[in-house]
């Protein structure tokens, strides 16, 4: 105890109080204890004539640790992968979706964490019946456009900029955008590209077959459009002619292809002239033509914060509108005018453990984690839990921890393993070897084989994906569509891990070698890629690898990590056999999942045959029409068993989402419709 013995010189304070007290001289020792924990406990032993007197002086309240940023003015954001491109007109990936939707405003937005509920934003008003804004059982939608709302340039934005946006982005079409939701409202259900109404359709997704197409149908289609969205700048309104009445027009809207952009900007940076001669020009851009302009290395919105510079793979860096337009709260206790956090700084670094140390450090304000797999690890730094479904918070045991979880809001996103069924080998293709069944390749054709796609769902391991990489804290998809929505039942057939299943398959497997040898014989060399950075979907394929190669040493699957904006699009031009890669919905609503999933931007992306297409098309354009949801129901359930019967995808898990922030960041909003972080929300202190 000899180290807890302590003089302290304030405490002959204590004994000359002692002795004033007394009428008879006394003879005073004096031993001082002091008891070393969390807080100081101070005892004075003073020997009074024979007897001991202990004075325990009051110890001093423990002091609360403050989480305070070095900068509150800045926000710092550490992730993986990087955007494909800024112009929202292309963008259909969470990364780049994250800087637009802080760039730009749309006609309307989410509502709080509700992806079903919508406010106004640059629209004045919700389209109402009562309101005039929507006439002719919802056929036509109506926009009163708010008025002095100023682009970062200082121009003013009005109706023909809004009525420009959206006739330039479906005109401009094309597969590998979202584009596709906007056309089928607008166009009649089944319609996903514009040119897809000229001819007898070859141009659709072709640009050399589309200007090839009779120059008076171009124009046509071009005219078709501007006539379904029409401008009036004296009335401040902007009129939708939908096809049909479309239930999730709103949200759909309230989304990054929903951004408005200037039409004068658009003009003099590249875009379409407006001109319905030349739209065809313009159509199918790639991202590498769009990023060698500003239309998508920049930006001009109306939005919270303006683009300072974009350096591809490094960082991207916003600071604040100081001319926000917003004048009146989103919603009670939400900012208005210029935004509080006036510099954010969005990293890409690939290690998670670079992030990891950034967060400790203090130097992060959020740190993505790879995957589950990551979060043992975040943990240790966590001081209280929160869950956003009621706001409530607890502290850990460890208290004065740096990080805050939160949790308690549902996943819209999965991730999932897609088998391509047409591997496009145009100028060569390393991910599939030889390009022949001889145990150096597979044949371009590989996965149309059933029983091998069948043969490679059975053989992934989803228990050990569940509690090695999720920790147990995910939901096994059955079906395409979210639980919970149409379509959804627990009676739906899926498959599971069962190693003589697939053993069996790959027996029953049709292809045969060059000179006649079955797969088991001769067996198969792959790429399975993954975006780098993405541990989660790294493991994925790395379950797959073992399992296969249990199965038969000849099955050899190399996994293969390529940067985001590579793995896009290379995944999009079908040069990948398989891979894993993820969806996050758009609209919360089954159509958003089945559309892409069996004939829109998957199974483009998969080369899926016509033959497996077209049953599954009928039933999805039926299911979207469909108003009663007990036959929404029933229809998706057809739909739910020709997709297992067809596996061209192999379905994983949802996860329950997890978020990993500094203590002093405040405003933070789940929604799972949304594609990441609404700064201008957000605080620090």
């Amino acid at each position: 105890m000899r180290n807890k013995i302590f003089t302290v010189a304030s405490l002959l304070i204590i004994a000359s109080m002692v002795l004033a007290a007394c009428a008879q001289p006394q003879t005073i020792t004096e031993t001082i204890v002091q008891t070393v924990q969390v807080e100081v406990v101070k005892t004075v032993e003073i020997q009074q004539e024979g007897q001991t007197v202990i004075v325990t002086a009051t110890p001093e309240p423990v002091k609360a640790v403050e989480f305070k940023s070095k900068d509150p003015t800045t926000f710092v954001s550490v992730t993986f992968g990087d955007s494909e491109t800024l112009d929202p007109a292309l963008a259909y990936e969470t990364s780049g979706g994250e800087i637009i939707m802080n760039i730009y405003d749309t006609l309307v937005y989410f509502n709080r964490q509700d992806p079903n509920s919508f406010i106004p934003q640059l629209a004045v008003e919700l389209p109402t019946v009562e309101n005039g804004g929507l006439l002719e059982d919802g056929k036509v939608v109506v926009f009163k456009i708010r008025e002095g709302v100023k682009f970062h340039d200082g121009s003013i934005m009005m109706p023909s900029d809004v009525a420009f946006t959206f006739q330039r982005g479906m005109l401009m079409g094309g597969y590998s955008g979202p584009q596709w939701l906007l056309t089928e409202p607008v166009l009649g259900i089944g319609i996903h590209d514009i040119a897809e109404t000229i001819g007898d359709g070859a141009g659709a997704g072709d640009k050399e077959a589309l200007l090839a197409q009779d120059a008076a149908a171009l124009v046509a289609a071009c005219e078709t459009v501007k006539g379904k969205i029409v401008a009036d700048n004296d009335a401040m309104t902007v009129t939708f002619y939908l096809e049909q009445a479309w239930a999730p027009f709103l949200a759909t809207l309230a989304q990054t292809w929903g951004s408005v952009q200037s039409e004068a900007w658009l003009k003099a940076n590249g875009a379409w002239d407006g001109d319905c001669a030349t739209w065809q020009n313009y159509y199918d851009m790639t991202s590498e033509e769009l990023n060698a302009t500003p239309l998508g290395s920049s930006a001009m919105g109306t939005g919270p914060y303006k683009l300072e510079r974009w350096i591809p793979g490094e960082e991207v860096v916003l600071v604040a509108n100081e001319d926000y337009w917003r004048t009146e709260p989103a919603f009670e206790g939400q900012p208005t005018g210029a935004p509080s956090i006036k510099t954010v700084i969005r990293k890409s670094v690939t290690e998670f453990s670079t992030r990891y140390s950034m967060l400790q450090a203090g130097d992060a304000d959020f740190a993505a984690a790879g995957s589950t797999a990551d979060w043992p690890q975040m943990d240790l730094l966590v001081g209280q839990i929160c869950n956003l479904e009621d706001n409530d918070c607890e502290p850990t045991d460890n208290p004065n921890g740096p990080l805050e979880m939160l949790s308690g809001w549902t996943s819209g996103s999965r991730t999932d393993i897609f088998m391509n069924f047409a591997v496009n080998t145009a100028g060569g293709n390393n991910y599939i070897g030889s390009g022949q069944l001889d145990g150096n390749g597979i044949p371009a054709d590989f996965f149309a084989d059933v029983h091998i796609r069948k043969a490679f769902a059975y053989c992934f391991n989803y228990d050990a994906y569940l509690d090695d990489v999720l920790l147990g804290e995910g939901t096994r998809s059955l079906a395409v569509m979210l639980p919970g929505q149409a379509g959804y039942a627990d009676d739906t057939p899926y498959y599971s891990y069962d190693p003589d299943k697939c053993a069996e398959e790959f027996e029953l497997a049709e292809l045969r070698s060059a000179d006649g040898k079955t797969i088991n014989e001769v067996g198969f060399r792959l790429t399975l890629a993954y975006n780098t950075g993405n541990t989660a979907r790294q493991t994925i394929g790395q379950i797959l690898q073992a399992e296969l190669s249990a199965i038969n040493p000849l099955f050899t699957v190399e996994v293969t990590g390529l940067p985001w904006p590579t793995y896009l699009r290379e995944f999009r031009a079908r040069k990948l056999p398989i891979s894993t890669s993820g969806w996050v919905q758009d609209i919360d609503d089954p159509h958003n999942w089945v559309q892409p999933y069996a004939i829109g931007t998957f199974a483009n992306r998969q080369g899926m045959p016509d033959e497996i297409r077209a049953p599954m098309a009928a039933l999805i354009d039926e299911g979207v029409l469909e108003t009663d949801t007990a036959k929404r129901h029933e229809i998706y359930k057809q739909f739910n068993q020709l997709y297992y019967d067809n596996i061209p995808t192999i379905l994983l898990f949802i996860a329950n989402p997890r978020r990993y922030q500094q203590r002093w960041v405040s405003g933070f909003f789940a929604n799972r419709g949304s594609f990441g972080d609404y700064w201008y929300y957000m605080s620090k202190e």
